[in-house]
């Protein structure tokens, strides 16, 4: 009979050690979805894939929550089971995140280039025009102020460029457009005064 009690006992502190073995929270989980979140934080999913950055924000916040609310529990009643599952979906859409963010990233870079290229073309074809520009009495201001705006565009292509050197592509491609917009702005408004001059 006491061996029997022994036996029963042993047992149950068997099972006991099994089951709080079981209910430790699941750190190589919690560490890789961190990783992988890391992962795309350094491919800078942030800026070029922010929806699926912030979808997996959300599931690793989601995940984590789900580890605190069962580490709150008592030891016996705990089940990671859902954490685990969630933390290894936080992982699978960070990984998403880094591999569109680095999709995108190369497609902004030849978006940028592109537009750096029309931008140096239209900036060099309104100087060419404002260098053609009637000339004659009332023109002399337009002319000046026309010509501090290509400089000031000038400018911003410098830092457009430097950007693009940078890294930073979608600040290159949209200082770019503005430069380019500037430039062919400029360039009508020297064609229409060239049409304007002739017909008088």
């Amino acid at each position: 009979m006491k061996m029997y009690r022994k036996l029963t006992v042993a047992l149950a502190l068997t099972a006991l050690a099994l089951v709080a073995a079981c209910a430790k929270a699941p750190q190589p989980a919690i560490d890789a979805a961190n990783s992988a979140l890391e992962a795309a934080r350094t491919a800078e999913a942030a800026e070029y894939a922010p929806e699926a950055w912030t979808l997996a924000q959300d599931s690793l916040n989601s995940a984590m929550n789900e580890v605190t609310a069962q580490n709150e529990k008592f030891a016996l009643l705990r089940s990671y089971d859902q954490a685990s599952q969630l933390l290894d979906k936080a992982a699978q859409a960070a990984n998403a995140a880094a591999t569109e963010a680095v999709t995108a990233k190369e497609a902004a870079k030849g978006r940028a280039e592109a537009v750096l290229t029309e931008a140096q073309t239209a900036l060099d074809a309104a100087k060419t025009a404002l260098s053609t520009a009637p000339k004659g009495k009332g023109t002399e201001a337009d002319l000046m102020a026309m010509q501090g705006e290509l400089d000031a565009a000038t400018a911003s292509l410098a830092t457009a460029q430097q950007s693009f050197a940078d890294g930073k592509y979608l600040v290159a491609e949209s200082s770019a457009q503005s430069v380019r917009d500037q430039a062919n702005a400029i360039a009508a408004d020297i064609a229409q005064a060239k049409t304007k001059k002739r017909s008088t």
